[in-house]
This record gives C-alpha cells, sequence and structure tokens, in this order.
C-alpha cells in the first residue's frame, strides 16, 4: 500500500507500506528521501484537528479505526529541530531509537545516492529547551507555511518514494527563507507596538472615560431630538387648529355680513313703506273729488289694509332680524374669546420652542417682557396679513359699508325714523 506525506507544501508518495509499518519507518525514509538531518515529527491532520504521532504508532491502522472519516486524513512531516549528532549521547539514543525500512528494494535506495552521513531523528515531542527564540520563529513561520497546497498526482514508481529535482528543493529552501524572514518582520513590528502599549498603560482609563462620556451626550442628543420631533409634532397640530378656527371665523364673517345685507334690505323696504304710508295719508286728507268720494275712500282703506299687512309682516320678519343678529354676535363673542384663548396657547408655544432653539430660560422678567412683546408684535402682523388676505379675497359688501361694525348696531335702525310718522303709522293701525 502507499501513504500520501504533505512535506514542505509538496506532496511525497510512501509506497510499499504494511500494517505493522511504524511512523518511524515512515519518517526515516522520507528524510533519507529530501536529504535532511535533524528531528521530525508525522502529524495526523482531519479537518480543524491535529494530533502528533507516536514512534511506534501505525499509519494504516490509525487510518481503519477512523473508518469513513479516513479519506480526510492527512500526514504531514514536520521538523522540529535541528540535528542532534553534535551530542554523542543524544546521538547514540537515537540511534538506538531508527530502524530502518526491511524492504527489498532497500539496497535500490542506497544506489540512489543516499547521504553516507547518520540520520537522527526524534519521532516524539523535543525534551530539550529551546535556546534561540529566533530559531524558534522560524520554527513556527516553516510549520505555517507547509500549508496544503495543489497536491499533484502520484506518479507510480517502483521506489518508495517519488520527489522533485535538488533545485527545485533549493527554490523551495529559498521561498521558505523569505516567508520566514517577513514573518520575523512583522512579529519584531509586533513586539514593538506590544511593549509600547505596555511602556503606556494609563492612556486606557482616559479614553474609557472618553468614550463614555461621547456616549452619554450621544443619548442626551437622541432624547433632546425624541423631545424636539415631539415639539414639532405639537406645533403642527396647533397651526392646524389655528387654521380650522381662522376658516370658522372667516364662515362666521360671511354669515354677519349676510344678516347684514338682509338688515339693510329690510330697513330700505320699511323706509319705502313709511314713504307709501305717509304719502297715502297725505292723499286721504286731500279734499275728496267730487266725482265718487266714497269709492275712492273705499279703494283707500283697502290699499290702507294692505300696506298695514305688509307692515306687520315686515315688523316680525325685522324683529326676527333683530334676534338672528344678537344670536350672531354672541357667537361671534365667543368665537372671539376662543380665539384669545389659541392665541394665549400659541405664544406659550412659540415661548416653548424660543426656549427649546436657544437652550436657555429668560434671565430678568424684562427680557421675558420684551420676547412677550416680540411673539405679540409678530402675530398681530401675521394676523393683520391674514386680514388683508380675506379681505382682498372676499368681496365687501355695501351693507357694512352703510351701517358699520356689526357691533355698533345696538339699536334698531327703525328708531332713527321721525317720530310723528310712528305716530301717525300707530294712529292708522289702531
Amino acid at each position: 500500500m502507499e501513504l500520501k506525506v504533505w512535506v514542505d507544501g509538496v506532496v511525497r508518495v510512501v509506497c510499499g507500506l504494511s500494517e505493522e509499518t511504524s511512523c518511524q519507518d515512515v519518517v526515516i525514509a522520507l528524510a533519507q528521501a529530501i536529504g535532511q538531518t535533524g528531528r521530525y515529527v508525522l502529524i495526523q491532520r482531519l479537518r480543524d484537528t491535529e494530533r502528533q504521532l507516536l514512534a511506534t504508532e501505525r499509519p494504516l491502522e490509525s487510518l481503519a479505526k477512523l473508518g469513513q472519516h479516513g479519506s480526510e486524513v492527512q500526514f504531514y512531516l514536520r521538523r522540529t529541530g535541528p540535528s542532534s549528532s553534535s551530542s554523542s549521547s543524544d546521538s547514540q539514543d537515537q540511534h538506538d531509537r531508527t530502524l530502518p525500512l526491511h524492504k527489498p528494494s532497500e539496497p535500490e535506495l542506497s544506489k540512489r545516492g543516499v547521504p553516507k552521513k547518520s540520520l537522527t531523528f526524534n519521532l516524539g515531542p523535543s525534551s530539550s529547551p529551546r535556546a534561540k527564540p529566533k530559531q524558534s520563529r522560524k520554527n513556527l513561520g516553516h510549520r505555517d507555511s507547509t500549508e496544503p497546497r495543489a497536491s499533484p498526482s502520484p506518479v507510480p514508481h517502483a521506489s518508495y518514494l517519488s520527489g522533485p529535482t535538488k533545485e527545485e528543493v533549493f527554490r523551495h529552501i529559498l521561498q521558505q527563507q523569505e516567508r520566514l524572514q517577513a514573518l520575523e518582520a512583522q512579529l519584531e513590528v509586533l513586539e514593538h507596538e506590544t511593549q509600547s502599549w505596555e511602556r503606556h498603560p494609563g492612556q486606557e482609563p482616559r479614553l474609557q472615560e472618553e468614550t463614555d462620556a461621547l456616549e452619554k451626550a450621544m443619548m442626551r442628543n437622541q432624547v433632546e431630538l425624541a423631545h424636539e420631533e415631539l415639539w414639532e409634532e405639537e406645533l403642527r397640530a396647533e397651526i392646524e387648529r389655528e387654521k380650522a378656527m381662522r376658516r370658522r371665523l372667516g364662515e362666521l364673517h360671511a354669515k354677519l355680513d349676510e344678516c347684514s345685507r338682509r338688515l339693510h334690505e329690510f330697513t330700505a323696504r320699511s323706509v319705502q313703506l313709511e314713504q307709501d304710508i305717509q304719502r297715502e295719508r297725505l292723499q286721504a286728507e286731500a279734499p275728496p273729488s267730487q266725482a265718487g268720494p266714497e269709492d275712492s275712500m273705499g279703494a283707500v282703506k283697502a290699499e290702507l289694509q294692505s300696506q298695514q299687512k305688509q307692515g306687520e309682516e315686515l315688523e316680525v320678519e325685522l324683529v326676527e332680524t333683530e334676534k338672528a343678529l344678537g344670536k350672531a354676535e354672541n357667537v361671534l363673542q365667543a368665537k372671539q374669546e376662543e380665539l384669545e384663548e389659541l392665541n394665549k396657547e400659541l405664544r406659550q408655544c412659540n415661548l416653548q420652542q424660543f426656549i427649546q432653539q436657544t437652550g436657555v430660560l429668560p434671565a430678568h422678567s424684562s427680557s421675558r417682557t420684551d420676547l412677550h412683546q416680540q411673539l405679540d408684535q409678530l402675530e398681530l402682523a401675521q394676523l393683520l396679513q391674514n386680514r388683508s388676505v380675506d379681505n382682498d379675497s372676499l368681496p365687501r359688501p355695501t351693507a357694512k359699508q352703510f351701517l358699520g361694525h356689526p357691533r355698533n348696531l345696538q339699536h334698531p335702525l327703525v328708531s332713527s325714523l321721525n317720530p310723528e310718522v310712528l305716530t301717525s303709522r300707530e294712529s292708522s293701525w289702531r
């Protein structure tokens, strides 16, 4: 059987394995193939977990134990340290622990130019402490660089191993050295940053305090924005109410003008009737003609009775008109009081909006009085502008010019007539 092992990012295929082949045999064969001395371990990776195999473990047996997950297992040859051949005791120990692969093709491997120097391997975890930190960083970078790449297709060969040429190995080593240098530079930069942060530990509380202050300010701003939106909604509602009240006030003014016009018509009609009655009275007082005094007297009486009935009807209509006018004045007075209340509420809303925009309350009563005066002037100017627009848009009736303001109509217009005419009319009615 054969086993695929990743060595420095390249897939190596070890052939001729059996269930009795141990990890130590596989490591020795791979080390002889790449021609490098040192300490090596065989790593078994399954998805995101790694496990270091012992020297006595058997790779094929571990794959059989995994069952259907055996196809997801990958083996890596990882170098853990340089050769320890300089130490005689360690060299002797490692030499005793190394076992060659007892295969028929072993003489062929030796004929291919296997290094003549003795190779020692440590399949377990290294017990000696690391003396050089840079060397450990190099090992770390070397371990990180051995990530799986695109695996080439295995080349069938009669020997145990099939690997790249020596030039490719040297080129790969140079690339790994460049990566190690870049990782060392990055590690030095990170160490400098760590030291700088360790030298200035007092900045973190200050930054935390600034962050807390900014968060509190942000929360206050959010609350203020919520209140501002609420006040804006209330202001819009008050403006809509004001517009509705202005429309109602315009309707009341239109009704009042209509009542004034009708009153003016009734007054003119009553004056015309008074003139007709006076003329009839003068004709009645004139000497009767010789033709038929009785006939003319009967016609005059009939006409006088009809005029009297018309006068009574006009009086009734006049009384009803005066009642309607009184009711209209009461309604207008109530609406004006309601308008004053709305103006007060609007003034308070404007004051609250001014305080909200400036962010401070008025310091003295004089400043508050000036503020109220300014607000009153603004509201008066706005009301005058709206009144001028309403007056320009609505046609001015002639009754308003004739009678003046409706509040001046406290006495009926009939009382301004001649008292003699009234006494004569009353005597004629009787």
